[in-house]
């Protein structure tokens, strides 16, 4: 009810966080009273780490193994590629991390203790960014739908902040930057894992992964919506 109620009510305020969405508002009722505002990151809770956090023997354990760490965290649902991950796991080159909720039931249906790949659930967000810090690649192995194809997920500026390499599946918001390595198939994914695994070193990677969630702030995002309601105030 609240979005026919929007889309046929040009004066209510619409913001968008992606292009599909912001296509969808333009075909119902025009550009008037629309905001386009991504979603982005709290640079500055990202600068900082809790230098003593004492891991888990679990997590400590994966470490110890000495193989580059892919990591994802966030729900584990229906729209997540467990084939892809499996054929991660398959190549026994990295340790596979993931952290979060079974947001339903498709993680067990799926995965059937493969080798290589660690659920480890859900930690607190204040404490989760000390895990990402050891990892060595963030992914978001995402199958491409019209939900994944409409999203700006919140993780990708976070993994910018963190300052790791980032390989996505080829989620149309995460081809609008520059420091994404996008996987357009599974080969191609796991020939972009290759290449992210030589880039945590790379200085200009490094600093080009920092200019783009500074400029993805969440301070940035706000502004577009103000904006939006300063010209009708």
């Amino acid at each position: 009810d609240k979005y026919e109620f929007a889309m046929s009510n040009e004066d209510v305020f619409v913001v968008v966080t992606a292009d599909m969405l912001y296509q969808d508002v333009i075909a119902h009722r025009g550009d008037k009273n629309v905001a386009f505002s991504s979603n982005g990151v709290d640079y500055s809770f990202f600068e900082t780490f809790d230098e003593d956090y004492v891991f888990e023997q679990e997590f400590s354990d994966i470490l110890a193994k000495g193989k580059p760490i892919v990591c994802y965290y966030g729900a584990l649902a229906k729209w997540f590629d467990y084939d892809l991950l499996k054929k991660i796991a398959a190549t026994n080159r990295y340790s596979v991390v993931l952290f979060g909720i079974k947001y339903d039931e498709s993680f067990d249906e799926n995965m059937n203790g493969e080798e290589n790949v660690y659920f480890l659930g859900p930690r607190d967000y204040k404490v989760l960014k000390n895990y990402a810090k050891k990892c060595d690649i963030l992914t978001i192995p995402f199958k491409i739908n019209d939900i994944t194809r409409a999203t700006s997920p919140v993780k990708v500026f976070e993994y910018m902040a963190l300052h790791k390499p980032i390989v996505t599946t080829d989620m149309n918001e995460c081809r609008k930057y520059e420091s994404v390595l996008i996987g357009t198939d599974h080969d191609s994914f796991l020939a972009q894992l290759e290449k992210a695994e030589k880039l945590g070193e790379d200085s200009d990677y490094l600093a080009l992964l920092d200019r783009e969630a500074r400029e993805n702030d969440w301070s940035a995002k706000a502004g577009a919506i103000i904006d939006l309601i300063r010209r009708y105030e």
